[in-house]
């Protein structure tokens, strides 16, 4: 399977519709996003992450064990806010490989709003591809399942942006669906992040994907923790380091990559 999408259905407007209440892969594609908190839909684009660093780091552990990383980096692109986001996940048993997850995807924003998307996914062999693009009144999404239009506000499944606790919907950046939840705050924790103590907020996530995450007082993602095919996995916030930068961008191990900002 190439990746490439090429199903020649009509665009369907977003409805609400019943998922399995798992956690899923692709809600956590970071894994990946309109306003600051509490701010206008109208302000500058490249100052929605501002609380942020140039690259958020998380070191991925299965049940103790490292597997892998998820990194994500905004830069301002002219007017924009573009998004980039790495994962890369290796479970071994016995030194054995036997699962293997990798996710590019990049976002861009304007104005406020997600105005392209565009990922790659491995799935331990599996190729995957979403691409969505902003029309008026919505979102366009070519996804695993078929064109679908999703709402105009609608957030992609990175996580970073500070309205995702007041969302009930995401758009799985992986397959191109969306899913539906509820998230409640469960309260201020005291958890550690790029090695040291850190008070922050944790957020329940239950519905079509079941997981929790913490914000700090800036109102950035700092951990992450769930449950998947019987292991338990954490996100815990490093320190990236200076090579990191490459990896934006770079291909999947299958030899699938995005395609140039600007030529989708």
């Amino acid at each position: 399977m190439s990746g490439t999408i090429s199903r020649p259905h009509t665009h369907r407007p977003f409805s609400r519709r019943p998922f399995s209440r798992r956690a899923v892969l692709g809600g956590l594609a970071a894994t990946g996003a309109a306003t600051l908190w509490g701010g206008s839909d109208a302000m500058a684009a490249p100052s929605l992450a501002s609380a942020y660093p140039s690259i958020l780091k998380f070191q991925v552990t299965r049940d103790g064990n490292p597997i892998g990383h998820v990194m994500e980096r905004y830069r301002p692109v002219g007017q924009d806010l573009q998004v980039d986001v790495f994962i890369g996940f290796m479970v071994s048993l016995a030194f054995i490989p036997v699962y293997r997850y990798e996710h590019r995807s990049r976002e861009t924003w304007r104005d406020g709003r997600l105005v392209r998307l565009e990922t790659v996914t491995n799935d331990n062999g599996d190729a995957q591809q979403v691409k969505g693009r902003a029309v008026p009144g919505g979102f366009d999404v070519e996804g695993m399942e078929g064109p679908v239009t999703a709402p105009a506000d609608i957030l992609p499944s990175s996580y970073w942006h500070p309205r995702f606790t007041d969302s009930s919907r995401m758009l799985d950046s992986q397959l191109g669906r969306i899913l539906e939840f509820d998230i409640a705050k469960v309260g201020s924790e005291r958890i550690e992040a790029m090695g040291r103590p850190v008070e922050a907020d944790r957020f329940a996530m239950r519905g079509d994907i079941d997981l929790d995450f913490w914000y700090d007082a800036d109102r950035v993602w700092q951990k992450m923790a769930f449950t998947i095919k019987g292991g338990f996995m954490e996100y815990t916030r490093v320190a990236p380091a200076p090579e990191d930068e490459g990896q934006f961008g770079s291909p999947l191990s299958t030899g699938i990559a995005l395609p140039p900002p600007g030529t989708a």
